[in-house]
């Protein structure tokens, strides 16, 4: 029983922050958030050292595209996606690639 309600819980929380207003905006797509996760994937999960991506690669030129608005790619990310990426990674990338 415990487990079916921290399971609601967990689905609960993600759906409150899929609500989350920086999404809703319309300051960056899905097709860009996509992009984003392809070209950035092995610096961005939450297994392993964090690495910071050159300021050329692929990744950087992605997080420079949405104007290093990485508040409004993660509020894209699906719960699953959240589950395997980190936040703080992916969030510290707005400094890193500017």
């Amino acid at each position: 029983m415990l487990a079916g309600k921290m399971a609601f819980l967990f689905l609960l929380v993600c759906a409150i922050i899929s609500l989350d207003p920086v999404a809703a905006d319309g300051s960056c797509t899905k097709e860009q958030k996509e992009n984003f996760v392809l070209q950035c994937t092995n610096f961005i999960k939450k297994n392993g050292p964090f690495e910071s991506p050159p300021y050329f690669d692929k990744c950087c030129v992605t997080v420079r595209a949405v104007n290093r608005d990485m508040g409004c790619i993660y509020g894209l990310l699906s719960c699953e996606q959240k589950k395997e990426y980190d936040k703080d990674k992916i969030l510290i990338l707005s400094i890193l690639c500017s």
